[in-house]
Formats: C-alpha cells, sequence, structure tokens
C-alpha cells in the first residue's frame, strides 16, 4: 500500500498581535470564549481554517523577564471553533496529546493535529482529521519526532493516523477492527503507544503492533492466544521502553495475569498469575512497572521488568492519600485514563489528593514519592504555595513542576522540588493572567519557556499558553 504525504498550507490569515505597554507586565486578557482573533484592538472575529483544519489565531500579549525569574505571557490561544461539516464532535474544545517539536508547540485536537511556532504564535502546520471524522485518542509519546492519533466517525474510532511532527506530514493510516457503537453508549477508543519504533494497539479482546514509521500491521493476538483455556477478557495493554505489558481479569474475575509482549513481534516474553488479592485494571507505568488496583481492590505493586512483585503499597500510603485520578476527562468517549507521575528505577513520584485551604475556595496538593524497593512513602514535597501542583518532568536536576495559582492573588510558579528532600526552591514565577490556566494540564517547559495546554477547557480560557 502506497500512503501519501501531504503538505497543509498556512491559513489564509496571519495572527495580528496585541503588545502590552512598553516595559510593562501584559494586562489580564479578559475570557473571549471562542473569539479567534482580535484585529487591531478592533473586535472583528474570523476563524483561520487550512484545508478543512480549524486553526484558532493566537493573541501576542508580551515578552522579556526580570533576571529570569518573572515570566511573563508571550501568547495565548484562543479555544477552537467547531467546524466538523455538520458532525457533531466528541468534545470539540477538547485536546488528546500535546508536544514540543523543534520551535512549535502542537497540540491534538478533535478536528486535527496542529501546530503553532513558539515565538510567534504562527501557525506552522496542520494535519487535518478526513472530512466526516474525530480524534478519538493520541499517543502520549513521540518517537524521533514522529507520533500515532486515533479517529473514527459518529460510531466508533477505529482508525490509526501516523505523523511527522517535524515535517508536519500526515505519513500513514491503517484501520483496525472495533465493536460500532449502539444506542447512546460511548464511542470506544483504543489503548494507544509508542514503544521502540511500534505502536501497540488494544481494542476490546485484541491486541496489534504496527510499524510507527509506515504503519504497516507487523502482528495480532487476543487473549484466547495470550492465554488458553481460560475465560479472559483484556482490560489494558500499554507499551514502553522495549516492551508491551498486557493486563487480563480471567475465570469471571475471580484472578488475573499480566504478561510482558515484544512489540516487535507480540510474542510473550512472560506472565505473572495474579490472585484475587493483586486484581489489576492495567498499568500506571510501564518503565519502571507498576500496575494499578482492581475493581476490588486497593494495592498498588511495584513489579520489576519481567512482572515479579518488588513491593506494594495502598492509598493512602503511610497516611498519605496520592491522587490516581486521570486528568483527561471526556463526555463522550470512553479511553485510556492518563495518570499524572513521575518516575525513576527507584521512586514514584505522585501529586498528593488536592484538598480546600483556607475561604478563598482553593485547592491545594503536594507530591509525594515512595521508593519501590519498599513500597514505603520517602517524603511529602513542603513549601508550596496554597495551590494545585502538576508535574512536568524529571531530569538531573530533579522533580521540575508548576504550582497552578489562582487569578486573585496567587501567582502561578515554576518549582524544582528536591529529588532527595522533597524541599521546594523557586524556578520563577509567572503572571495572576496565567492563574488556573495550569489545572489539569500538560504543561512543558524548555529553556525557560513554559506551555500549558489544559486537557478540556473547564476552568481555562485559552487552549494554549505561552510564558518566558
Amino acid at each position: 500500500m502506497t500512503y501519501q504525504h501531504q503538505q497543509y498550507p498556512p491559513p489564509a490569515y496571519p495572527p495580528v498581535v496585541r503588545p502590552g505597554p512598553a516595559g510593562a507586565p501584559p494586562a489580564a486578557p479578559k475570557r473571549r470564549g471562542r473569539v479567534a482573533l482580535l484585529v487591531a484592538g478592533g473586535l472583528v472575529a474570523v476563524l483561520a481554517v487550512a484545508a478543512g483544519t480549524a486553526y484558532g489565531v493566537s493573541r501576542l500579549v508580551g515578552g522579556g523577564d526580570d533576571d529570569g525569574r518573572k515570566l511573563r505571557t508571550a501568547w495565548v490561544l484562543d479555544f477552537p471553533e467547531l467546524q466538523r461539516n455538520g458532525l457533531k464532535t466528541y468534545d470539540g474544545q477538547d485536546m488528546f496529546g500535546a508536544w514540543l517539536v523543534g520551535d512549535a508547540v502542537v497540540r491534538a485536537q478533535p478536528d486535527g493535529i496542529i501546530a503553532y511556532r513558539l515565538g510567534d504564535g504562527g501557525q506552522a502546520w496542520g494535519v487535518p482529521a478526513p472530512q466526516a471524522s474525530s480524534l478519538c485518542a493520541a499517543a502520549q509519546t513521540l518517537a524521533e519526532g514522529r507520533g500515532v492519533v486515533a479517529l473514527g466517525s459518529a460510531d466508533s474510532c477505529d482508525t490509526l493516523v501516523g505523523f511527522d511532527a517535524a515535517g508536519g506530514t500526515q505519513t500513514w493510516r491503517a484501520t483496525f477492527p472495533v465493536e460500532r457503537r449502539t444506542g447512546r453508549s460511548e464511542i470506544v477508543a483504543p489503548d494507544l503507544s509508542v514503544a521502540a519504533g511500534q505502536v501497540v494497539v488494544r481494542s476490546g479482546e485484541s491486541v496489534l503492533g504496527y510499524a510507527l514509521a509506515d504503519g504497516k500491521r507487523l502482528w495480532q493476538t487476543d487473549a484466547d492466544r495470550l492465554l488458553p483455556g481460560r475465560d479472559c477478557r483484556l482490560t489494558d495493554a500499554q507499551a514502553a521502553g522495549d516492551q508491551a505489558v498486557v493486563t487480563a481479569l480471567c475465570d469471571g474475575g475471580d484472578r488475573g495475569a499480566l504478561l510482558g509482549l515484544d512489540p516487535a513481534t507480540g510474542k510473550p516474553r512472560w506472565q505473572q498469575q495474579l490472585p484475587a488479592a493483586q486484581q489489576s485494571d492495567g498499568v500506571l507505568s510501564v518503565d519502571p512497572l507498576v500496575s494499578l488496583p482492581g475493581l476490588n481492590t486497593e494495592t498498588f505493586v511495584a513489579r520489576d521488568a519481567t512482572g515479579k512483585e518488588r513491593a506494594t503499597f495502598g492509598n493512602p500510603v503511610d497516611g498519605t492519600r496520592f491522587s490516581d485520578l486521570p486528568v483527561n476527562r471526556s463526555n463522550t468517549v470512553s479511553g485510556p485514563g492518563i495518570r499524572p507521575y513521575l518516575a525513576d528505577a527507584d521512586t514514584l513520584y505522585l501529586p498528593t489528593e488536592a484538598s480546600p485551604v483556607g475561604d478563598k475556595m482553593r485547592q491545594a496538593n503536594q507530591v509525594v514519592a515512595i521508593d519501590l524497593a519498599t513500597g514505603k512513602r520517602r517524603w511529602v514535597s513542603a513549601g508550596h504555595t496554597d495551590s494545585e501542583v502538576e508535574l512536568v518532568r524529571l531530569d538531573e536536576q530533579g522533580l521540575l513542576a508548576w504550582e497552578v495559582g489562582d487569578r486573585r492573588d496567587l501567582a502561578p510558579r515554576l518549582v524544582r522540588i528536591d529529588p532527595a528532600t522533597g524541599k521546594v526552591s523557586v524556578v520563577a514565577e509567572a503572571p495572576l493572567s496565567a492563574g488556573t490556566e495550569g489545572s489539569d494540564a500538560k504543561v512543558l517547559e524548555r529553556d525557560g519557556t513554559v506551555v500549558l495546554v489544559p486537557w478540556k477547557q473547564v476552568t481555562a480560557e485559552a487552549a494554549i499558553t505561552v510564558l518566558r
């Protein structure tokens, strides 16, 4: 099969900027709902559309810093209009994935994958969803600038689309078997992940492998082949590093199994039987391997690379309750939950459960570190403001996190958390106008530039906020 590589032209309307006063922080942007463009301070709304993809138009706000300690809002992107030619999108403002690639931030949304230049917010490229279809899932990891999303029509989510995030092109398309929606049931999106140059998909009782480079189907297996002679159903399949991990419930739900597969061939490498007390609905992390509790259990299990138990822990862990809820939500799609965590070979870092603070309707939380060798709590972070904390990444300098703040009197902050002690130190402070934009958002950072991309339009006013 030959796949057509398509390059989509830029939209007809370039972004119009609105700089803040010279030498002063920009004013907090007023809520504009779905207004796409401000022209020279006027109130003219224009929707920029390229090849069927609804581009939002960014508004340049300001820039600069004060000795690297003060972030300012560079530009914001309003949420996209619904442009599906009569088709009701799954959730028109949702975000399915976001990445920093080269000099652009890429956002996967219902009508396509769209990139905006970090420097000025101008549209870089777009890969639109085909007519009468919408995105319903995205693999959260890119490999060598390539990624994959899933899309479908009004009754299914049955098509994979590979894309080159560096060149802004669709590289391949492939369909996979699904169960069609009937009545008012939800669209069911597949488990979708990327590992070792392969795409691993779970759809119902089938697990399939595709080549990330060209979309060639490499293998397909199912519950009966993986666990012959047993009454099993698959509940989860996730891939990372050089393996895929499949979770199953068996024997009427009384027992379960965890299997490690080669993502290139689909062949099982190992299998672990799960007793009733360790039933699992899936995995929190593949590398390191940490399995989630099941419906009737409360036990998380840290495992080695072959699935053998290292340690167990519950929630709360040593008196600290953490959040294990997905941050991505959809009203019409049932799909894989994306849970916030960071981890290395020895330690798992999770946000603690948020709780009300004072009389200002704030929600505040911290970060808890769990020793994967013992299942014990190492520390709870200290030194945060009364704010929600979003994890950004783990690197040689420790944990990078974002304190959300609010829009009244608590500024958002970019902070470092010492991996040995949990002590918080401030990297930079952001303007009040960015408060709550990072709540339940994908927070990205590179060289002092912070990008906030909310999963859903709830408290957020912008689909993308760029600070530097």
